[in-house]
């Protein structure tokens, strides 16, 4: 199982799991959030889509899920029941709030694609529109939500969202600025999460 310590531009220091193969399905999801996070129960989380080959319509490769001490990057692979057990069971966690933007759509594909059932989760982009009453916000992807609710920091755009979609679907290792850029996507929706559910 692979780790890196990643600071964050607030100065935190984000201790990042990369699942990325059979011997790391066996970690508790669970345990490890609510041990790092010192029993933190909000979990920023973000996901990345693709194309698979000969397909025509997207799949969810990769979940980002950090709270304020720990951030767990899981590519999802075709084979791996065990990883999907375990994640489904983290996922049917009630004592998580599971929080990111648009929500919905992720829900919907995981639903599809893994079965997956989320019961508890906040969209950050409906209810920063409510909150702030500018319904533009609901349109925001992740940095650019952070950068008008968090207005005492910046969170730098990344290229986490341009990587091709060959890099996500193989079984390439992912470079460390591309653990930071993951890292930052979910960590931006755990502050954003803190700030909103205050």
């Amino acid at each position: 199982m692979a780790s890196y310590e990643v600071l964050m531009e607030d100065g935190e220091s984000i201790c990042t799991v990369l699942v990325n193969g059979y011997n790391t399905t066996t970690v508790n999801y669970s345990n490890l959030f609510l041990q790092e996070g010192e029993g933190d129960t909000i979990i920023g989380f973000d996901t990345e889509w693709s194309y698979a080959q000969y397909e025509k319509e997207t799949e969810v490769v990769l979940l980002k899920f950090c709270n304020r001490a720990s951030c767990l990057v899981v590519k999802i692979k075709d084979n791996s029941i065990y990883l999907y057990e375990n994640l489904g069971r983290f996922f049917c966690n009630k004592a998580f709030v599971f929080a990111g933007v648009h929500m919905q759509k992720d829900l919907e594909k995981l639903r599809k694609q893994l079965g997956f059932e989320v019961p508890n989760f906040v969209d950050l982009s409906q209810l920063a529109s409510k909150v702030f009453n500018r319904p533009l916000l609901g349109a925001c992807g992740v940095r650019e939500l952070a950068n008008e609710v968090l207005l005492d920091q910046e969170i730098k755009p990344g290229v986490f969202n341009a990587l091709s979609e060959s890099n996500l679907s193989t079984g390439v290792n992912f470079s460390r600025n591309l653990i930071e850029d993951a890292t930052a996507d979910a960590y931006a929706a755990y502050k954003i999460a803190k700030t909103l559910l205050k």
